[in-house]
């Protein structure tokens, strides 16, 4: 009937796709390796790769495990794969995936009860320091517990662990022997309160599988299609998992963007993404270059810095090309200071809404929660409305309503 407007689902998982996603997406079951920049549609491409094996009978729904690095990511991929028609398919992160995996085997491969999950280990690790005469300042003890992190992530235990900060430079201040004296008393701290933490998932996981044959037997026939996004920030903890979920088949399709990798200093690399070809000779490969996210002058800014980066990866390259309408070109400015920063910007802000800009439209990015102070005092100085979005006003929250209380009652008996 003309004038209705179908869904994806009712098109079929391969329709509305450009040349590239469609290519993706229409794949032949094996490895597949999708190149895609940011704004190039992965997630649709990806989810329609999914619908498509499952729409053409070359897997169950139930047989594939996409993972991600959020649970908001993974509920993207769940509430698109319902939308297309893809009931059963598990999309989950990898940590999800692998305590689900671990609950599940638990009685077979340990046999009593389940250990509980520690959420926070800076408590831990901050006892463990304190029995080592280790400085157990809050920003220290946060510093040993996220080298921790990265030696677990990257497979690196306590007994190998100075060799390997050295050769890696790795430095937190503290001489490696002491870390990874500190590294080893924690873990047996935690394996004494029979606790595990959110390494240990991985890790625990990797184990059943690859020392358990009926464990591994049972996974594989149980899961036949792997889906990894952002593959170029997987750390080798996550790639050996992985392998141990393959089991030396090949029906994986990665999807990642090597520069876009933002968690190298958590032992995660893009080298697993750049390798995959190598890896799997006869994998497709498809890239995405179509930016539908921004417009052609924010993405030939986006080319131009990338491209001037150094020490990227080779074959890293993608030349993104914007699809939206023209806009205008990106400006630069330069400020002595945070403070002359944030007031320059609360300026500009107040001339676009004095010239008929919405409020709602305009948004102002900073790197970390502790800066949205000055550009919160900027704003309101100038009397501009707005709205901090994932986090509470700075002069909102508590300890800062108690500071100003404090300092308001010291100058009132100053002044007396």
């Amino acid at each position: 009937m003309a004038g209705v407007v179908r869904s994806d689902r009712e098109r079929g998982p391969l329709a509305g796709l450009d040349p590239e996603q469609r290519a993706a997406a229409g794949a032949p079951r094996g490895p597949v390796c999708v190149l895609a920049g940011a704004g190039t549609g992965k997630t649709r491409t990806i989810t329609h790769r999914i619908a498509h094996l499952v729409r053409a009978g070359h897997v169950s729904a139930n047989q594939v495990l996409a993972v991600t690095f959020t649970a908001r990511a993974a509920g993207e991929l769940r509430d698109r794969l319902r939308r297309l028609g893809v009931d059963g398919a598990q999309a989950r992160t990898f940590h999800a995936a692998a305590l689900r995996q671990l609950r599940y085997f638990w009685p077979r491969v340990v046999g009593d009860t389940q250990w509980e999950l520690l959420d926070h280990k800076i408590r831990l690790v901050g006892r463990a320091a304190a029995t080592l005469d280790l400085p157990t300042e809050v920003e220290v003890v946060r510093d040993l517990t996220g080298e921790i992190e990265w030696a677990k992530a990257s497979l690196v235990g306590p007994e190998d662990y100075p060799a390997v900060a050295a050769r890696r430079g790795r430095d937190v201040g503290h001489p490696a022997e002491k870390v990874a004296e500190l590294y080893r008393t924690y873990e047996r701290a935690k394996n004494d309160r029979r606790l595990l933490d959110f390494d240990d998932l991985l890790l625990h996981t990797t184990a059943a599988l690859e020392e358990h044959r009926s464990v591994a037997e049972e996974f594989r026939e149980r899961y036949r299609c792997f889906v990894v996004d952002e593959y170029q920030d997987v750390t080798p903890a996550q790639q050996r998992l992985l392998d141990a979920w393959l089991g030396g088949r090949d029906d994986v399709t990665v999807v990642g963007d090597a520069n876009q990798t933002i968690y190298s200093f958590g032992g995660a690399s893009p080298r697993p993404l750049l390798d995959f070809t190598r890896r799997y000779p006869d994998a497709t490969v498809v890239r995405l270059e179509r930016d539908y996210r921004s417009s052609p002058q924010v993405v030939s800014l986006a080319n131009r810095v990338i491209g001037a980066a150094r020490g990227r990866p080779a074959g890293s390259r993608l030349t993104l090309v914007g699809q939206r309408p023209d806009g205008p070109e990106p400006a630069f400015s330069e400020h002595p200071d945070e403070e002359a920063e944030a007031a320059a910007v609360a300026a500009r802000v107040d001339e676009l809404i004095g010239a008929g800009t919405d409020a709602g439209e305009v948004a102002v990015l900073f790197r970390v929660n502790a800066q949205s102070e000055a550009y919160e005092k900027a704003l309101s100085e100038r009397g501009v409305p707005y709205v901090v979005r994932g986090g509470e006003r700075f002069f909102a929250r508590t300890e800062v309503r108690r500071a100003m209380a404090a300092l308001r009652t010291a100058a009132s008996r100053g002044s007396g």
